[in-house]
């Protein structure tokens, strides 16, 4: 008997969905039957670009019966309200990351996925691509040795636009929450645990701009085997999107980390080159890898889980959790924390 296929809802329609719909395109065990967005004119034209049989309000989507899981790409700061309500509307959700914007708000929402038995993940899609395999079986006496040091950087350049999000902090602007994060998950995916300390430092204000967010910073954990962890992010200076394990015996230089297909394992004097090459079924559309994460979500519904076995909450807490940590250091608090604050002092 063959299978009903996973009933998907976009609800949002951000930048990113161009390039998830490419993921998704090439996943057969899915099919989406409506994109919302804040503007009706918005759904339509993603509606019409990617052959979406409805364009419909967030309240529309929500009152759905037919949608198993929802797909939400929109701003930080919306992720817990729009999170919140499809669970309580009983779908899945899986959420872009950062999946909220303190472990406040990450609480929140583990606790309504347990309370409603609804699906709940963060769209950290790096640790579903099939190179990462690969990368932890080079680790150990057969591979670089013991993992000493990791290097990582993700960091862009980007003139300043004070009405796009990445510099607003009303919208949680900043490098940490918008790629900074893929540094802290890249580093706890390959070392399994949780740093003993992390600190750093972000540049703020630093022109005319009297920019308010992180626009870049380096940051530094250490771990109880006395491993370190050296990262960089930002949203005004570029750096090489590329990783470096540093082991006993040798190293592994990982290429654009955050979506990884290949990478160079050099041991003594000899390095090898493997590669993972995302799959291509359709004709023309050229997916990243955002397949891996839902083919993934599709198998975690089709079981009744409410959370992912290989993502668990656990990993994302502990990275909002150390994004609080170095926030409070650089002292950026978001209006929307400052609200929170003030609401529970009443």
């Amino acid at each position: 008997m063959e299978q009903r296929k996973i009933r998907w809802g976009l609800l949002g329609a951000g930048i990113i969905l161009d390039r998830w719909m490419k993921g998704a395109q090439q996943v057969e065990d899915m099919e989406i039957v409506a994109v919302a967005s804040r503007s009706r004119e918005r759904a339509c034209k993603m509606a019409q670009k990617f052959q979406i049989p409805e364009a419909v309000s967030y309240e529309e989507m929500l009152a759905r019966e037919d949608i198993d899981v929802v797909y939400i790409p929109v701003p930080h700061t919306a992720h817990r309200e729009l999170a919140l309500r499809a669970m309580e509307s009983g779908k899945g959700v899986l959420v872009e990351k950062p999946a909220a914007i303190n472990a406040g708000e990450f609480q929140e929402m583990i606790d309504c996925a347990r309370r409603n038995h609804t699906f709940l993940m963060e769209a950290a899609w790096t640790k579903f691509f099939p190179l990462v395999q690969e990368i932890e079986n080079r680790i150990g006496e057969d591979g670089i040795g013991q993992i000493r040091v990791i290097q990582s950087n993700f960091a862009f350049r980007s003139e300043v636009d004070p009405a796009s999000r990445l510099f607003d902090v009303n919208c949680a602007g900043g490098g940490l929450l918008d790629v900074g994060v893929y540094n802290l998950h890249f580093s706890r995916m390959i070392l399994k645990k949780d740093p003993l300390c992390l600190i750093g430092k972000a540049s703020m204000d630093t022109d005319e701009h009297h920019l308010q967010i992180d626009e870049q910073a380096a940051y530094i954990a250490q771990y109880d085997g006395g491993e370190l962890a050296v990262m960089g992010s930002g949203v005004r200076t570029g750096m090489l999107d590329t990783a470096w394990i540093y082991g006993t015996k040798g190293y592994i230089t990982v290429p654009h980390f955050w979506k990884p297909t290949q990478m160079f394992v050099t041991v003594g004097t000899e390095t090898t080159s493997v590669e993972r090459k995302v799959a291509q079924k359709i004709a023309g559309v050229e997916d990243e890898g955002y397949q891996y994460e839902i083919m993934h979500v599709d198998q975690c519904i089709r079981e009744g889980r409410i959370e992912s076995p290989v993502l668990k909450w656990e990993d994302t807490m502990a990275i909002l959790k150390q994004c609080d940590s170095l926030r409070a250091d650089w002292g950026i608090v978001y209006p929307q924390e400052k609200e929170a604050m003030q609401r529970r002092t009443e």
